[in-house]
């Protein structure tokens, strides 16, 4: 039996901790929103409703109680009328004129009672001590005998009584005389009784219970009512940057959260667009910068010097530049110059990156890209072949529609560089300088449209086979001896 007991009690708190772990789950799954107004709502509620309850105890009670006091002096007051007559009537039980007397004044007072119309009085009424009804308001009562039980509760009564029967509720004032001789002992003459309606004298507090539970339910709707205001004018805030976080998550910083308070979340709505602001100003200027430079960055942000002293790479340079781009500059306006240089440049940087190189920068209508790793001469070959068969494409479709076209020559050149920032100390450039820039940038120069060209010692460091054509040697600025070179044959390339 103890066993059963105590694996009840197990199986009843498991069921509770599950039980409240649901609540909690379900709570905590809740937008912020409802645990505001549910929270806020359900403790006012609690707080009216336990008010409310204190109020109509006390206001109940304390109407009783003045309606009691009230039936008790009334009682008392007939009572004391009627004792000058039933003692008497005791007296003269005997002398039928002289009882018949008595017992008409008794029965005149209680009509006189009945006269004064107190609120909810329904009869009135004077018992003996035998229990016979020797006055009472409706004559067809008098002289009837009431129940054993009422004679013996009227005959132990002390003092004034209440009790209820049914929709009545009677106050009952027992009488008694001093026996002759006696100063202590009394004896029972009988009992005054008022008879009220429960309906009618207990309508005060019945209005006093509806006047506070209507009290109590419009304070407590527009408790919630406002709950709900302020709640929503506060998540509202937090819903306005939620959806904010969002968009930015997604990629959209044309974002601009509303400002609905002037508090602390108003202030986080202010700092949010002014983050916002800054973001898309930081990201406009990585455009103006180089990825080279934003890289660096990055990789060095938690280090103290943000400038780093030069460090020898190996890399693949590409050069590549339009062709007779400065006679076309003076039959175009400024903003079609802008416009047509935008197109080429912009078709060039995508094939770069795709080919895993970086854009250094631009010089009017050239490019300098950047190769590394361990593939860096094929991936800049790669770019070139792509950059002249893209641009070939794209020709194509502008002369069809009698639009101006541009070409452009590549320099191609792989060796060690001096990478690093360089400038001045509050305008710098992370890029790389050496004798393979200043000859890539000349082979660039020398190339003809539609051409790719490199020194034939970048032949041994392509890992793929491409034809070439082997070009006569050149002499260059700033250099004695002859550069032996060649140019890829891009028409006859096998590059996907």
């Amino acid at each position: 039996m103890v066993f059963w007991i105590r694996r009840g009690l197990q199986v009843l708190g498991e069921r509770g901790r599950l039980m409240r772990r649901r609540v909690v789950l379900w709570y905590g799954a809740l937008p912020i929103r409802m645990k505001l107004i549910l929270s806020t709502g359900i403790l006012v509620v609690g707080l009216m409703t336990i008010l409310s309850l204190l109020l109509l105890q006390q206001g109940n009670k304390l109407l009783r109680d003045r309606l009691g006091e009230t039936c008790s002096l009334s009682l008392r007051h007939v009572s004391q009328a009627i004792k000058n007559d039933l003692l008497p009537y005791y007296l003269a039980v005997d002398d039928i004129n002289n009882g018949s007397l008595y017992a008409g004044h008794i029965r005149e007072t209680i009509h006189d009672v009945l006269n004064e119309e107190i609120d909810g009085l329904v009869y009135a009424c004077v018992i003996d001590r035998y229990g016979l009804i020797i006055a009472h308001t409706d004559r067809h009562m008098i002289n009837h005998k009431i129940s054993v039980s009422d004679s013996l509760f009227f005959a132990v009564a002390q003092q004034t009584v209440a009790r209820e029967t049914g929709d009545i509720i009677e106050y009952i004032h027992p009488l008694f005389a001093r026996r002759e001789g006696s100063q202590s002992e009394r004896v029972f003459l009988g009992v005054t009784v008022l008879g009220f309606s429960k309906k009618i004298i207990f309508n005060p507090i019945h209005r006093a219970t509806q006047a506070i539970i209507t009290l109590s339910s419009i304070v407590i709707l527009f408790s919630v009512a406002l709950i709900f205001f302020f709640a929503r004018r506060m998540t509202g805030q937090i819903d306005a940057l939620s959806e904010g976080v969002r968009r930015v998550s997604r990629g959209n910083l044309n974002v601009q959260i509303q400002v609905l308070t002037h508090d602390e979340l108003g202030q986080l709505a202010r700092e949010f667009n002014s983050m916002i602001v800054h973001l898309r100003e930081k990201l406009q200027m990585q455009k103006f910068v180089s990825k080279l430079t934003v890289q660096m960055i990055k990789k060095r942000s938690t280090a103290r010097d943000l400038l780093p002293v030069g460090e020898r790479r190996g890399v693949t340079l590409l050069f590549s530049d339009v062709r007779n781009f400065s006679s076309l500059t003076e039959q175009l306006t400024p903003e079609e110059i802008i416009e047509l240089i935008n197109i080429y440049l912009d078709i060039q940087s995508r094939v770069i990156e795709e080919n895993n190189g970086v854009v250094d920068k631009y010089m009017g209508d050239q490019i300098m890209a950047i190769f590394q790793g361990e593939n860096m001469a094929d991936n800049a070959v790669h770019a070139a072949v792509q950059i002249q068969r893209s641009i070939r494409e794209l020709n194509k479709r502008r002369r069809r529609n009698g639009e101006v076209v541009l070409t452009v020559g590549c320099g191609l050149h792989i060796g060690s560089v001096v990478m690093g920032n360089m400038g001045s100390k509050n305008r710098m450039d992370y890029t790389v300088i050496g004798d393979i820039v200043n000859l890539a940038s000349r082979l660039c120069a020398v190339a003809k449209p539609g051409q790719i060209i490199a020194p034939i010692e970048m032949v041994d460091k392509l890992d793929g086979e491409y034809p070439t054509i082997r070009l006569n040697p050149i002499r260059v600025k700033g250099r004695r001896q002859i550069v032996e070179i060649f140019e890829v044959d891009y028409d006859r390339a096998i590059i996907m």
